[in-house]
């Protein structure tokens, strides 16, 4: 399966981000989606990784900086997201993030439980293990819009690379035994999961390699608690689920045959509010409506 997948040059594009384990937030998008789906040029979905892993606590422990109370189910989450991909060939994508990484070759991740992959995978047992693993190392890491001059992917756009076949050449095993404070830095795989965020310079650099008409990078992994941010161009972060109360989750809508200028302008036409009837607690409701 490649790494890098190219996407039409028509159509509505509908990217998510880190879902971890959130049942709702995951149905919503994929209804939102399907929605879209029956447009002229029908549409795509990029989800840019960490679908797994949520919190598994008591409502009476939550605390505020994780939003909006759920449960996590990451098991539910991958039986969706496989049954929409099922009902929509080659139209859903699904980026591998750092959290499904750790079942495939990466660094044991420690959120919610001491060891993430082995708490999801006690709950898959040993077949579900292996038919999720299986399906995990076909995701790729990167996707392109051209016409849209977008480029999606899990984290920010800091790893260092000339040209696609730099992607298409990477392996996911070997990282198991990597300390996380590693990973952004080292390896091109480590900054495409981990990398939080980058200069102007070294995401234009990453973009261009890609396309060189590319303006704007769609990444998560990092939590936007207005369910946005850029903090400087062409990042775009956009938070759709996890860390976020409903009435700030966002997501992105856009038209593949329109060129993107930058991430601001991409940010204000383009993001869609996850809930609309849920209050905002950290959203700039003048901003993104």
């Amino acid at each position: 399966m490649p790494r890098v997948i190219q996407l039409p040059d028509k159509g509505r594009l509908i990217v998510a981000t880190d879902v971890q384990g959130n049942v709702g937030d995951f149905d919503r998008i994929a209804s939102i989606f399907e929605d879209a789906a029956k447009g002229p040029g029908g549409a795509h979905l990029v989800v840019t990784g960490d679908l797994v892993h949520g919190p598994e606590l008591p409502e009476s422990d939550w605390p505020d900086y994780l939003g909006t109370f759920y449960h996590g189910d990451s098991k539910t989450v991958l039986e969706h997201a496989r049954e929409l991909q099922a009902r929509h060939p080659g139209r859903v994508h699904y980026l591998l993030g750092n959290h499904e990484h750790a079942h495939v070759g990466g660094p044991v991740v420690a959120k919610f439980f001491p060891d993430e992959a082995r708490r999801l995978e006690e709950l898959l047992g040993d077949d579900g293990t292996r038919e999720m693993r299986a399906w995990l190392r076909t995701w790729p890491l990167v996707a392109v819009a051209h016409k849209a001059r977008i480029v999606m992917l899990h984290a920010a756009p800091h790893a260092a690379i000339r040209s696609t076949d730099d992607l298409e050449r990477l392996s996911l095993d070997g990282f198991d035994g990597t300390p996380l404070e590693d990973m952004a830095g080292r390896t091109i795989l480590g900054a495409l999961l981990w990398a939080r965020t980058t200069t102007t310079d070294r995401a234009f650099a990453f973009l261009r390699a890609l396309d060189k008409e590319a303006r704007v990078a769609i990444f998560g992994h990092d939590v936007a608690r207005a369910g946005y941010a850029v903090e400087r161009e062409p990042l775009l972060c956009v938070s759709t689920s996890f860390g976020c109360f409903d009435g700030d989750k966002l997501y992105v809508e856009w038209d593949l045959a329109e060129p993107a200028d930058n991430a601001v302008l991409t940010a204000r036409r383009g993001l869609r509010v996850l809930h609309p009837d849920a209050p905002p607690v950290h959203r700039d409701v003048y901003t993104v409506r």
